[in-house]
């Protein structure tokens, strides 16, 4: 049986660990506290049962302190035959630390590149991959030259940030002015484990006008294959928020294999050749451009909305892959749609007191799966990345069109029972008042 090195995991990662168990194999689990903010306590706590060792450090990202602490208990190069991480945040010390184990892993190269925005529009630029205009740039005077030399409106985004943290849509220079303004607030509110992420660089680039998709592309060291590609739902408001997917895509067939073929092409000139990567792609009327380039496995709730559409748990796929596998034939066929809306505040709120403790419950019938964290009296965030939603619903129907109507009339409900508006989704109808206001 094979030994397989987890570095950290999320909720639903969790997975790729009881998978791996169910095989027979060893796995050895790493973990640090900076990142309990990301994977709910029982969630960490079934991890740590499953895994055959958990090994804890305070600093994941220090490969030299890994390789100690492996060597302490008992576990050195040669012992492991791969190394991996579901949670993005770590992906870069797994690729690093397989490298020095001799291990199987995505290339750290490969990863590195990834997670640079910079660096990875330009090595699309110079393989001649279809991209977006763009600038690296370290301060306000640079944005704003870099801005106007690409034309209003532009992303300002971190190079190396992830949950589109400190994100912005700019229309003009005093927008560009304020994004450098508010992002000194956002990174003191930071999670440590979020802040460590970033350093000085932005990333200035042209906006992409369409509609947004994702495809999760397998690749086994040899060969590429795009596994699904599904539909993003993104802020009506604000369209770099992130609210959901819809599976499958509503995309003509023949240009759902043109999505996946400008995916591929996208992890292969970047060297993303062992693994499952999470690559954002938007159609523009100049054909498919990249928006992100994720060197590891869809986060969020979209894994178990594939699972649901199409009887594959992409989990699965990664284990197997990492541990030697041939990359399955894709796309992966649908057996029913899938589609999930997050539940998130429009703006800083409170939940009302009055409201029942399990609101929620009234509301499953209508769902295949969902949760809430908004208890009476919660405090809730205005959405402004990833991490600010509350709650998650699901529901599964005989065709994408169907699902995504469905889910979007339970969302409408929800707010008007919680009587707060909640972060719209783009393309969907404009929702009726609620009746109060929760702050």
């Amino acid at each position: 049986m094979a030994h397989l090195v987890c570095v950290e995991t999320t909720a639903l990662g969790v997975q790729s660990i009881a998978y791996a168990k169910r095989l027979g194999h060893e796995v050895s689990l790493l973990r640090s506290p900076l990142y309990d903010f990301i994977t709910p306590p029982a969630e960490r706590a079934r991890a740590q049962e499953l895994a055959d060792r958990t090994i804890h450090s305070a600093d994941l990202q220090d490969v030299g302190e890994l390789l100690r602490l492996l060597d302490g208990h008992g576990v050195r190069p040669g012992d492991v035959d791969a190394v991996l991480s579901t949670l993005s945040l770590c992906v870069l010390p797994a690729a690093r630390l397989a490298e020095r184990l001799g291990a199987r892993g995505t290339p750290y190269a490969a990863v590195a590149a990834a997670r640079d925005k910079g660096r990875c529009r330009e090595i699309l630029r110079d393989t001649g991959v279809p991209s977006l205009g763009f600038a690296v740039v370290s301060s306000l005077p640079e944005a704003l030259e870099a801005a106007g030399a690409l034309g209003y409106p532009v992303v300002i985004k971190p190079v190396s940030g992830v949950g589109k943290a400190v994100t912005s849509i700019v229309g003009d220079a005093d927008g560009t002015r304020a994004h450098f303004e508010d992002a000194a607030e956002e990174l003191r509110s930071m999670e440590p484990g979020l802040a460590g992420e970033l350093d000085e660089r932005y990333i200035v680039e042209e906006l992409a006008v369409g509609e947004l998709y994702s495809v999760e592309v397998a690749a086994d060291g040899e060969r590429f294959t795009p596994l699904v590609a599904v539909g993003r739902k993104t802020g009506r408001d604000n369209p770099v928020l992130e609210l959901g997917c819809t599976v499958p895509p509503a995309l003509p067939a023949g240009e759902e294999a043109q999505l996946g073929a400008y995916a591929v092409e996208v992890c292969r000139a970047l060297g993303l050749d062992l693994g499952v990567f999470h690559v954002e792609v938007m159609r523009t009327e100049r054909g498919f451009r990249l928006v992100e380039a994720n060197p590891r496995i869809s986060g969020g709730s979209l894994p178990d909305s594939v699972r649901m559409a199409t009887g594959r748990n992409i989990f699965e796929i990664l284990v197997d892959l990492f541990l030697g596998a041939p990359v399955p034939e894709g796309p992966l066929p649908w057996r029913r749609a899938a589609s999930h809306t997050f539940l998130a505040a429009a703006r800083d709120t409170v939940v009302p007191e009055e409201l029942p403790a399990d609101w929620f419950e009234e509301f499953r019938p209508r769902l295949h799966s969902g949760w809430s964290r908004a208890e009476p009296g919660a405090r809730l965030r205005e959405m402004k990345g990833n991490f600010d939603v509350f709650g998650m619903i699901r529901v599964v129907g005989a065709d994408a069109g169907a699902a995504d109507a469905e889910c979007a009339a339970v969302r409408r409900d929800i707010e008007k029972r919680l009587g707060f508006p909640l972060t719209a989704v783009a393309g969907q109808p404009a929702d009726a008042a609620p009746a109060r206001d929760g702050r």
